[in-house]
């Protein structure tokens, strides 16, 4: 277990490519309901409601599994599939485990107060950690897809704010 806590740590570190995980479907749910488990959680520690927590993770990694799945099979690379949907499911629990801290630190202010020190860096640091988790789906989707790091990280970007855009609408006053 420790190995595999590892291999996603190395991997957010851009150390390791996805096609070093072995494609298991055991391996897939693990990483799949260690990823709600954390989801839930950070969610839960920023303030969303349990059921709300529960239908923005659930739906950030539905629409993630399937825009991955219809690009493969666009493209004609289903066999990478369960790859690169454990390898982003893992990456993105690790991620999701280090916004704990910021996510905690962001404590709400008062009304007409100004945020505090800690409240500042919270945001400075969760910034840092949505650029670092854009390099790290821009690095997994390089070697699912065979594209360049660059175009891995634009794809990155605008899968983030599609994701952003209809989560928000589909979960708008659940929280």
């Amino acid at each position: 277990m420790l190995a595999l806590v590892h291999f996603f740590i190395e991997l957010c570190l851009l150390r390791r490519n996805p096609q070093d995980l072995p494609a298991s479907a055991a391996l897939f749910g693990l990483v799949l309901a260690a990823a709600v488990l954390g989801g839930l959680l950070l969610s839960i520690t920023a303030g969303a409601s349990l059921a709300g927590g529960l239908a923005q993770t659930l739906l950030d990694l539905l629409l993630m599994l399937g825009v991955l799945h219809l690009a493969l099979k666009a493209l004609d690379k289903q066999a990478r599939y369960l790859q690169t949907a454990t390898a982003l499911v893992g990456a993105d629990a690790v991620i999701g485990l280090v916004a704990l801290l910021p996510v905690s630190l962001a404590r709400p202010v008062a009304t007409g107060a100004e945020p505090g020190a800690d409240v500042l860096f919270a945001g400075l640091m969760f910034l840092a950690l949505v650029g670092w988790s854009v390099l790290v789906v821009g690095h997994i989707l390089r070697h699912a897809f065979g594209l360049s790091l660059a175009q891995g990280v634009v794809i990155a970007i605008a899968f983030d704010v599609l994701s952003f855009v209809v989560i928000s609408a589909l979960t708008q006053g659940s929280a």
